[in-house]
Protein backbone atom coordinates (compact mmCIF):
# COMPACT_ATOMS: atom_id res chain seq x y z
CA UNK A 1 0.00 0.00 0.00
CA UNK A 2 1.17 3.48 -0.84
CA UNK A 3 1.01 5.42 2.44
CA UNK A 4 2.59 8.63 1.15
CA UNK A 5 0.54 11.80 0.98
CA UNK A 6 -1.33 11.90 -2.37
CA UNK A 7 -0.09 14.39 -4.94
CA UNK A 8 -2.64 17.00 -5.95
CA UNK A 9 -3.58 17.57 -9.57
CA UNK A 10 -6.17 19.37 -11.68
CA UNK A 11 -8.00 18.43 -14.84
CA UNK A 12 -10.15 20.57 -17.16
CA UNK A 13 -13.29 19.58 -19.04
CA UNK A 14 -13.96 22.19 -21.72
CA UNK A 15 -17.59 22.03 -22.90
CA UNK A 16 -19.36 23.80 -25.76
CA UNK A 17 -22.94 22.81 -26.56
CA UNK A 18 -22.43 19.32 -25.04
CA UNK A 19 -19.24 18.78 -27.06
CA UNK A 20 -16.35 17.90 -24.73
CA UNK A 21 -12.68 18.47 -25.47
CA UNK A 22 -10.57 15.38 -24.74
CA UNK A 23 -7.10 14.14 -25.62
CA UNK A 24 -5.21 10.93 -26.19
CA UNK A 25 -1.93 10.93 -24.31
CA UNK A 26 1.29 10.01 -26.10
CA UNK A 27 2.15 6.29 -25.76
CA UNK A 28 5.68 7.07 -24.56
CA UNK A 29 4.57 9.00 -21.48
CA UNK A 30 5.37 7.33 -18.17
CA UNK A 31 1.95 8.11 -16.66
CA UNK A 32 -1.09 6.62 -18.43
CA UNK A 33 0.53 6.07 -21.83
CA UNK A 34 -1.95 6.36 -24.68
CA UNK A 35 -4.97 6.92 -22.45
CA UNK A 36 -7.97 9.05 -23.36
CA UNK A 37 -8.11 11.83 -20.79
CA UNK A 38 -8.77 15.49 -20.08
CA UNK A 39 -5.91 18.04 -20.13
CA UNK A 40 -4.31 18.93 -16.80
CA UNK A 41 -1.51 18.00 -14.48
CA UNK A 42 0.12 18.16 -11.07
CA UNK A 43 -0.03 21.16 -8.77
CA UNK A 44 3.62 22.23 -8.46
CA UNK A 45 5.30 22.85 -5.11
CA UNK A 46 6.19 26.38 -6.24
CA UNK A 47 2.71 27.17 -7.57
CA UNK A 48 1.83 30.84 -7.04
CA UNK A 49 -0.43 31.49 -4.04
CA UNK A 50 -1.44 34.97 -5.20
CA UNK A 51 -5.26 35.01 -5.39
CA UNK A 52 -6.94 35.75 -8.70
CA UNK A 53 -9.12 38.82 -9.00
CA UNK A 54 -10.57 37.54 -12.27
CA UNK A 55 -14.21 36.48 -12.42
CA UNK A 56 -14.77 32.72 -11.88
CA UNK A 57 -11.14 32.04 -10.96
CA UNK A 58 -11.37 34.06 -7.74
CA UNK A 59 -14.22 31.82 -6.58
CA UNK A 60 -12.07 28.68 -6.31
CA UNK A 61 -8.99 27.38 -4.48
CA UNK A 62 -6.06 29.62 -5.50
CA UNK A 63 -3.40 26.91 -5.92
CA UNK A 64 -5.69 24.75 -8.03
CA UNK A 65 -6.69 27.68 -10.23
CA UNK A 66 -3.04 28.74 -10.66
CA UNK A 67 -2.13 25.17 -11.65
CA UNK A 68 -5.15 24.90 -13.96
CA UNK A 69 -4.30 28.10 -15.81
CA UNK A 70 -0.62 27.14 -16.10
CA UNK A 71 -1.37 23.62 -17.35
CA UNK A 72 -3.85 24.88 -19.95
CA UNK A 73 -1.27 27.36 -21.25
CA UNK A 74 1.46 24.68 -21.36
CA UNK A 75 -0.64 21.93 -22.94
CA UNK A 76 -3.18 23.81 -25.07
CA UNK A 77 -1.63 27.24 -25.64
CA UNK A 78 -4.76 28.87 -24.21
CA UNK A 79 -4.90 31.44 -21.42
CA UNK A 80 -7.94 30.75 -19.26
CA UNK A 81 -7.82 34.20 -17.66
CA UNK A 82 -7.69 35.89 -21.04
CA UNK A 83 -10.55 33.72 -22.25
CA UNK A 84 -12.67 34.90 -19.33
CA UNK A 85 -11.89 38.53 -20.06
CA UNK A 86 -12.79 38.07 -23.75
CA UNK A 87 -16.11 36.44 -22.88
CA UNK A 88 -15.12 33.05 -24.32
CA UNK A 89 -15.35 31.39 -20.90
CA UNK A 90 -18.93 31.40 -19.58
CA UNK A 91 -18.34 29.62 -16.26
CA UNK A 92 -15.84 27.59 -14.22
CA UNK A 93 -17.20 24.93 -11.83
CA UNK A 94 -15.52 22.38 -9.59
CA UNK A 95 -17.23 19.36 -11.09
CA UNK A 96 -15.70 16.45 -9.18
CA UNK A 97 -12.71 15.05 -7.34
CA UNK A 98 -11.24 11.57 -7.25
CA UNK A 99 -8.50 9.88 -5.26
CA UNK A 100 -6.38 7.15 -6.85
CA UNK A 101 -6.43 3.71 -5.16
CA UNK A 102 -4.08 3.18 -2.18
CA UNK A 103 -2.00 0.61 -4.10
CA UNK A 104 -1.17 2.98 -6.99
CA UNK A 105 2.63 3.47 -7.35
CA UNK A 106 2.03 7.24 -7.52
CA UNK A 107 -1.20 8.36 -5.91
CA UNK A 108 -3.02 11.46 -7.12
CA UNK A 109 -6.04 13.36 -5.85
CA UNK A 110 -7.47 15.06 -8.91
CA UNK A 111 -9.95 17.93 -9.08
CA UNK A 112 -11.98 18.08 -12.28
CA UNK A 113 -13.11 21.56 -13.39
CA UNK A 114 -15.89 22.13 -15.87
CA UNK A 115 -15.26 25.14 -18.12
CA UNK A 116 -18.15 26.14 -20.38
CA UNK A 117 -17.26 28.04 -23.55
CA UNK A 118 -19.19 30.38 -25.80
CA UNK A 119 -17.52 28.83 -28.85
CA UNK A 120 -15.48 25.78 -29.76
CA UNK A 121 -11.89 26.94 -29.25
CA UNK A 122 -9.16 25.67 -31.57
CA UNK A 123 -6.41 24.86 -29.09
CA UNK A 124 -2.69 24.76 -29.90
CA UNK A 125 -2.23 21.24 -28.55
CA UNK A 126 1.22 20.18 -27.27
CA UNK A 127 2.14 17.23 -29.52
CA UNK A 128 4.79 16.17 -27.03
CA UNK A 129 2.04 15.40 -24.52
CA UNK A 130 -0.86 14.38 -26.74
CA UNK A 131 -1.03 12.11 -29.76
CA UNK A 132 -4.54 13.27 -30.62
CA UNK A 133 -7.30 15.64 -29.49
CA UNK A 134 -10.99 15.88 -30.33
CA UNK A 135 -14.33 17.48 -29.57
CA UNK A 136 -16.94 14.77 -28.94
CA UNK A 137 -20.08 14.26 -26.89
CA UNK A 138 -19.86 12.24 -23.68
CA UNK A 139 -21.79 9.45 -25.44
CA UNK A 140 -19.26 9.35 -28.29
CA UNK A 141 -16.30 9.28 -25.91
CA UNK A 142 -17.88 6.51 -23.84
CA UNK A 143 -18.64 4.54 -27.00
CA UNK A 144 -14.92 4.37 -27.83
CA UNK A 145 -14.40 2.81 -24.39
CA UNK A 146 -17.37 0.45 -24.54
CA UNK A 147 -16.20 -0.93 -27.89
CA UNK A 148 -12.72 -1.57 -26.49
CA UNK A 149 -11.07 1.13 -28.59
CA UNK A 150 -9.82 3.43 -25.82
CA UNK A 151 -7.97 3.25 -22.53
CA UNK A 152 -9.50 5.27 -19.69
CA UNK A 153 -8.88 5.51 -15.97
CA UNK A 154 -12.16 4.98 -14.06
CA UNK A 155 -12.59 8.62 -12.88
CA UNK A 156 -12.53 9.86 -16.49
CA UNK A 157 -15.26 7.37 -17.32
CA UNK A 158 -17.32 8.30 -14.23
CA UNK A 159 -17.20 11.99 -15.14
CA UNK A 160 -18.32 11.21 -18.71
CA UNK A 161 -21.10 8.92 -17.48
CA UNK A 162 -22.30 11.69 -15.14
CA UNK A 163 -22.32 14.22 -17.96
CA UNK A 164 -24.16 11.80 -20.23
CA UNK A 165 -26.94 11.50 -17.65
CA UNK A 166 -26.93 15.18 -16.63
CA UNK A 167 -25.34 17.33 -19.38
CA UNK A 168 -25.77 20.55 -17.38
CA UNK A 169 -24.37 19.16 -14.10
CA UNK A 170 -21.86 21.37 -12.30
CA UNK A 171 -21.13 19.29 -9.18
CA UNK A 172 -20.73 15.51 -8.84
CA UNK A 173 -18.76 15.70 -5.59
CA UNK A 174 -16.20 13.05 -4.56
CA UNK A 175 -16.16 10.16 -7.05
CA UNK A 176 -13.38 8.24 -5.27
CA UNK A 177 -13.93 4.51 -5.27
CA UNK A 178 -14.08 2.67 -1.94
CA UNK A 179 -11.99 -0.42 -2.56
CA UNK A 180 -12.93 -2.16 0.76
CA UNK A 181 -9.65 -4.06 0.74
CA UNK A 182 -10.43 -5.82 4.02
CA UNK A 183 -13.06 -7.90 2.22
CA UNK A 184 -12.36 -7.85 -1.50
CA UNK A 185 -9.60 -7.58 -4.08
CA UNK A 186 -9.67 -4.20 -5.90
CA UNK A 187 -10.93 -4.36 -9.47
CA UNK A 188 -10.05 -1.82 -12.16
CA UNK A 189 -11.14 -1.71 -15.78
CA UNK A 190 -8.91 0.40 -18.03
CA UNK A 191 -10.05 -1.34 -21.21
CA UNK A 192 -13.63 -2.56 -21.54
CA UNK A 193 -14.08 -6.28 -21.02
CA UNK A 194 -10.64 -6.80 -19.46
CA UNK A 195 -11.18 -6.09 -15.74
CA UNK A 196 -8.04 -6.60 -13.68
CA UNK A 197 -8.00 -7.72 -10.06
CA UNK A 198 -5.02 -6.25 -8.18
CA UNK A 199 -4.15 -9.33 -6.13
CA UNK A 200 -1.54 -9.13 -3.37
CA UNK A 201 1.03 -11.69 -4.49
CA UNK A 202 4.44 -13.16 -3.69
CA UNK A 203 6.03 -11.08 -6.42
CA UNK A 204 9.35 -9.28 -6.60
CA UNK A 205 9.86 -5.70 -5.38
CA UNK A 206 9.06 -2.98 -6.16
CA UNK A 207 5.81 -4.65 -7.30
CA UNK A 208 3.53 -6.10 -4.62
CA UNK A 209 0.58 -7.30 -6.69
CA UNK A 210 -0.17 -9.39 -9.76
CA UNK A 211 -2.96 -8.50 -12.18
CA UNK A 212 -5.51 -11.29 -12.39
CA UNK A 213 -7.82 -10.81 -15.37
CA UNK A 214 -11.41 -11.88 -16.02
CA UNK A 215 -12.05 -12.53 -19.71
CA UNK A 216 -14.91 -13.74 -21.86
CA UNK A 217 -18.01 -12.48 -23.66
CA UNK A 218 -21.45 -13.35 -22.24
CA UNK A 219 -21.75 -16.32 -24.63
CA UNK A 220 -18.09 -17.40 -24.33
CA UNK A 221 -16.05 -19.26 -21.69
CA UNK A 222 -15.18 -17.08 -18.67
CA UNK A 223 -11.50 -17.24 -17.73
CA UNK A 224 -9.74 -16.12 -14.57
CA UNK A 225 -6.13 -15.44 -15.52
CA UNK A 226 -3.30 -15.88 -12.96
CA UNK A 227 -5.09 -15.92 -9.60
CA UNK A 228 -2.15 -15.76 -7.20
CA UNK A 229 -3.02 -14.57 -3.67
CA UNK A 230 -0.06 -14.56 -1.30
CA UNK A 231 -1.96 -15.64 1.85
CA UNK A 232 -5.09 -17.39 3.05
CA UNK A 233 -6.52 -13.95 3.90
CA UNK A 234 -5.98 -12.66 0.34
CA UNK A 235 -7.31 -15.96 -1.00
CA UNK A 236 -10.57 -15.33 0.88
CA UNK A 237 -10.71 -11.76 -0.45
CA UNK A 238 -10.34 -13.13 -3.96
CA UNK A 239 -13.12 -15.64 -3.34
CA UNK A 240 -15.36 -12.85 -2.05
CA UNK A 241 -14.66 -10.83 -5.20
CA UNK A 242 -15.39 -13.57 -7.73
CA UNK A 243 -18.18 -15.43 -5.88
CA UNK A 244 -20.92 -13.91 -8.04
CA UNK A 245 -19.00 -14.44 -11.29
CA UNK A 246 -19.70 -17.43 -13.50
CA UNK A 247 -16.25 -18.83 -14.25
CA UNK A 248 -15.42 -21.70 -16.60
CA UNK A 249 -11.65 -22.07 -16.21
CA UNK A 250 -8.45 -20.75 -14.66
CA UNK A 251 -5.69 -19.77 -17.09
CA UNK A 252 -2.03 -19.68 -15.99
CA UNK A 253 0.49 -17.67 -18.01
CA UNK A 254 3.51 -19.40 -16.42
CA UNK A 255 4.81 -21.28 -13.41
CA UNK A 256 6.26 -18.57 -11.16
CA UNK A 257 4.58 -18.39 -7.71
CA UNK A 258 3.18 -14.88 -8.21
CA UNK A 259 1.12 -16.27 -11.10
CA UNK A 260 -0.22 -19.54 -9.74
CA UNK A 261 -0.18 -19.53 -5.92
CA UNK A 262 -3.40 -21.05 -4.55
CA UNK A 263 -4.68 -21.66 -8.10
CA UNK A 264 -4.84 -25.43 -7.50
CA UNK A 265 -6.87 -24.91 -4.32
CA UNK A 266 -9.14 -22.43 -6.10
CA UNK A 267 -9.67 -24.89 -8.96
CA UNK A 268 -10.66 -27.65 -6.55
CA UNK A 269 -12.97 -25.42 -4.50
CA UNK A 270 -14.77 -23.94 -7.54
CA UNK A 271 -14.51 -27.16 -9.60
CA UNK A 272 -12.73 -25.39 -12.44
CA UNK A 273 -10.22 -26.78 -14.95
CA UNK A 274 -6.80 -25.14 -15.29
CA UNK A 275 -5.54 -24.15 -18.74
CA UNK A 276 -1.75 -23.97 -19.01
CA UNK A 277 1.24 -24.96 -21.13
CA UNK A 278 2.67 -28.45 -20.81
CA UNK A 279 5.96 -26.90 -19.67
CA UNK A 280 4.21 -25.01 -16.85
CA UNK A 281 2.41 -28.18 -15.75
CA UNK A 282 5.68 -30.13 -15.67
CA UNK A 283 7.57 -27.45 -13.73
CA UNK A 284 4.81 -27.02 -11.15
CA UNK A 285 4.53 -30.76 -10.65
CA UNK A 286 8.32 -31.12 -10.34
CA UNK A 287 8.56 -28.31 -7.80
CA UNK A 288 5.42 -29.06 -5.77
CA UNK A 289 4.89 -32.81 -6.09
CA UNK A 290 2.70 -35.09 -8.17
CA UNK A 291 -0.33 -34.32 -5.98
CA UNK A 292 -0.21 -30.56 -6.67
CA UNK A 293 -2.94 -30.87 -9.28
CA UNK A 294 -4.80 -33.71 -7.58
CA UNK A 295 -8.53 -33.67 -8.45
CA UNK A 296 -7.95 -30.81 -10.92
CA UNK A 297 -8.72 -31.17 -14.62
CA UNK A 298 -5.79 -29.87 -16.69
CA UNK A 299 -5.87 -28.68 -20.28
CA UNK A 300 -2.58 -28.07 -22.07
CA UNK A 301 -2.71 -25.43 -24.82
CA UNK A 302 -0.32 -24.30 -27.53
CA UNK A 303 0.05 -21.40 -29.94
CA UNK A 304 -3.09 -20.24 -31.75
CA UNK A 305 -5.66 -22.20 -29.69
CA UNK A 306 -8.85 -20.29 -29.02
CA UNK A 307 -9.77 -20.13 -25.32
CA UNK A 308 -12.58 -17.52 -25.23
CA UNK A 309 -13.91 -14.47 -27.12
CA UNK A 310 -13.81 -10.73 -26.48
CA UNK A 311 -16.23 -8.38 -28.28
CA UNK A 312 -16.87 -11.28 -30.63
CA UNK A 313 -13.19 -11.69 -31.54
CA UNK A 314 -11.58 -15.08 -30.76
CA UNK A 315 -8.99 -14.82 -27.97
CA UNK A 316 -6.01 -17.02 -28.75
CA UNK A 317 -2.97 -18.37 -26.97
CA UNK A 318 0.48 -17.05 -27.87
CA UNK A 319 3.70 -18.75 -26.81
CA UNK A 320 5.98 -16.03 -25.41
CA UNK A 321 8.98 -17.79 -23.79
CA UNK A 322 12.15 -16.11 -22.56
CA UNK A 323 11.26 -15.08 -19.02
CA UNK A 324 9.89 -18.60 -18.55
CA UNK A 325 10.04 -21.45 -21.07
CA UNK A 326 6.32 -22.21 -20.80
CA UNK A 327 5.11 -18.62 -20.75
CA UNK A 328 1.80 -17.98 -22.54
CA UNK A 329 0.13 -14.74 -23.59
CA UNK A 330 -3.40 -13.98 -24.74
CA UNK A 331 -4.79 -11.69 -27.44
CA UNK A 332 -7.96 -11.34 -29.51
CA UNK A 333 -7.70 -11.74 -33.28
CA UNK A 334 -8.41 -8.00 -33.53
CA UNK A 335 -5.14 -7.42 -31.60
CA UNK A 336 -6.84 -4.59 -29.72
CA UNK A 337 -4.82 -5.81 -26.74
CA UNK A 338 -2.24 -8.40 -25.73
CA UNK A 339 -1.81 -9.79 -22.22
CA UNK A 340 1.96 -10.21 -22.12
CA UNK A 341 2.37 -11.47 -18.53
CA UNK A 342 5.96 -10.90 -17.46
CA UNK A 343 7.33 -10.16 -20.92
CA UNK A 344 7.64 -6.61 -19.63
CA UNK A 345 6.93 -4.98 -16.29
CA UNK A 346 4.84 -1.92 -15.70
CA UNK A 347 6.48 -1.85 -12.26
CA UNK A 348 10.11 -2.98 -11.91
CA UNK A 349 12.30 -4.92 -14.34
CA UNK A 350 11.89 -8.35 -15.92
CA UNK A 351 14.30 -11.00 -14.66
CA UNK A 352 15.49 -13.80 -16.96
CA UNK A 353 16.05 -16.54 -14.36
CA UNK A 354 17.88 -19.84 -14.65
CA UNK A 355 17.05 -22.52 -15.68
CA UNK A 356 13.65 -21.61 -17.16
CA UNK A 357 14.71 -18.30 -18.68
CA UNK A 358 16.74 -17.69 -21.81
CA UNK A 359 17.92 -14.25 -22.90
CA UNK A 360 18.17 -15.05 -26.62
CA UNK A 361 14.64 -16.45 -26.58
CA UNK A 362 13.49 -13.39 -24.66
CA UNK A 363 14.89 -11.13 -27.39
CA UNK A 364 13.09 -13.20 -30.06
CA UNK A 365 9.79 -13.06 -28.18
CA UNK A 366 9.99 -9.28 -27.83
CA UNK A 367 10.60 -9.06 -31.58
CA UNK A 368 7.64 -11.40 -32.23
CA UNK A 369 5.13 -9.34 -30.23
CA UNK A 370 6.48 -6.05 -31.58
CA UNK A 371 5.92 -7.38 -35.13
CA UNK A 372 2.31 -8.30 -34.24
CA UNK A 373 1.84 -4.63 -33.25
CA UNK A 374 -1.09 -4.94 -30.81
CA UNK A 375 -2.93 -1.73 -29.92
CA UNK A 376 -2.51 -2.16 -26.15
CA UNK A 377 0.03 -4.06 -24.08
CA UNK A 378 -1.25 -5.43 -20.75
CA UNK A 379 1.45 -6.55 -18.28
CA UNK A 380 0.98 -8.65 -15.15
CA UNK A 381 2.38 -5.87 -12.97
CA UNK A 382 1.31 -2.28 -13.61
CA UNK A 383 -1.30 -0.80 -15.92
CA UNK A 384 -2.20 -1.38 -19.58
CA UNK A 385 -0.32 0.85 -22.02
CA UNK A 386 -1.04 1.78 -25.63
CA UNK A 387 1.23 0.60 -28.48
CA UNK A 388 4.37 -1.51 -28.41
CA UNK A 389 6.50 1.45 -27.31
CA UNK A 390 7.47 -0.13 -23.98
CA UNK A 391 8.39 -3.42 -25.69
CA UNK A 392 10.59 -1.57 -28.20
CA UNK A 393 12.28 0.41 -25.41
CA UNK A 394 12.81 -2.75 -23.35
CA UNK A 395 14.49 -4.48 -26.29
CA UNK A 396 16.69 -1.42 -26.92
CA UNK A 397 17.63 -1.30 -23.23
CA UNK A 398 18.53 -4.99 -23.08
CA UNK A 399 20.64 -4.73 -26.25
CA UNK A 400 22.46 -1.71 -24.81
CA UNK A 401 22.96 -3.52 -21.51
CA UNK A 402 24.30 -6.56 -23.33
CA UNK A 403 26.80 -4.43 -25.23
CA UNK A 404 28.02 -2.98 -21.91
CA UNK A 405 28.28 -6.43 -20.33
CA UNK A 406 30.21 -7.77 -23.33
CA UNK A 407 32.70 -4.91 -23.16
CA UNK A 408 33.22 -5.21 -19.39
CA UNK A 409 33.51 -9.00 -19.52
CA UNK A 410 36.11 -8.81 -22.28
CA UNK A 411 38.08 -6.40 -20.10
CA UNK A 412 38.25 -9.08 -17.40
CA UNK A 413 35.49 -7.88 -15.07
CA UNK A 414 33.67 -10.47 -12.96
CA UNK A 415 29.86 -10.60 -12.68
CA UNK A 416 30.08 -8.85 -9.33
CA UNK A 417 32.28 -6.11 -10.75
CA UNK A 418 29.91 -5.66 -13.70
CA UNK A 419 27.03 -5.38 -11.24
CA UNK A 420 28.85 -2.72 -9.23
CA UNK A 421 29.61 -0.66 -12.33
CA UNK A 422 26.32 -1.00 -14.25
CA UNK A 423 23.85 -1.04 -11.37
CA UNK A 424 25.27 1.62 -9.10
CA UNK A 425 22.87 2.55 -6.31
CA UNK A 426 20.57 -0.41 -6.92
CA UNK A 427 18.27 -1.50 -4.08
CA UNK A 428 20.22 -4.25 -2.22
CA UNK A 429 17.14 -6.50 -2.43
CA UNK A 430 17.41 -6.40 -6.22
CA UNK A 431 21.13 -7.18 -6.51
CA UNK A 432 20.65 -10.99 -6.84
CA UNK A 433 18.11 -10.38 -9.61
CA UNK A 434 20.45 -8.02 -11.45
CA UNK A 435 23.21 -10.63 -11.13
CA UNK A 436 20.86 -13.20 -12.64
CA UNK A 437 20.23 -10.97 -15.66
CA UNK A 438 23.97 -10.37 -16.09
CA UNK A 439 24.55 -14.13 -16.06
CA UNK A 440 21.73 -14.64 -18.59
CA UNK A 441 23.37 -12.12 -20.91
CA UNK A 442 26.75 -13.84 -20.47
CA UNK A 443 25.24 -17.25 -21.30
CA UNK A 444 23.72 -15.79 -24.48
CA UNK A 445 27.01 -14.15 -25.48
CA UNK A 446 28.91 -17.42 -24.96
CA UNK A 447 26.37 -19.38 -27.02
CA UNK A 448 26.76 -16.85 -29.79
CA UNK A 449 30.57 -17.15 -29.45
CA UNK A 450 30.92 -13.45 -28.76
CA UNK A 451 32.64 -14.50 -25.56
CA UNK A 452 35.04 -17.38 -25.05
CA UNK A 453 33.46 -20.02 -22.83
Amino acid sequence: MNNTQPLESVSVIFIHEQQIFAVQRQPYLHAFPGYHAFPGGKIDNDESSTPFETEFLCEHNTLRMRALRREIIEELGYDLEEGINKGEVLSVNELAEALAPPFAPVRFRTWFYRVDLSKRVKFDVDSGEFADSFWKTSAELLETFRTGKSLMVPPTRWVLEGLQKKPQATAFGDLSQNFAEDDRVPCLEMIEGVPQLAVRSATLPPASRTNSFMLGDLDAPKLLVDPSPNSTEEYQRLLNTIQDKKLDAIFLTHHHPDHHQFSNQLARQLKLPIILSQDTQQRLTLKNGEDYFEQVELRNVVENEEVTRWHGSPVRVYEIPGHDAGHLGLAPDSLDWFIVGDLIQGIGTVVIPSPEGDMATYFSTLEKVIALNPEVIIPSHGIPMRSTHRLIETLKHRRKRESQILKLSKSGKSKEEILEQLYEGIDPRLQPLALQNIESHLVKLRKEEQLIK
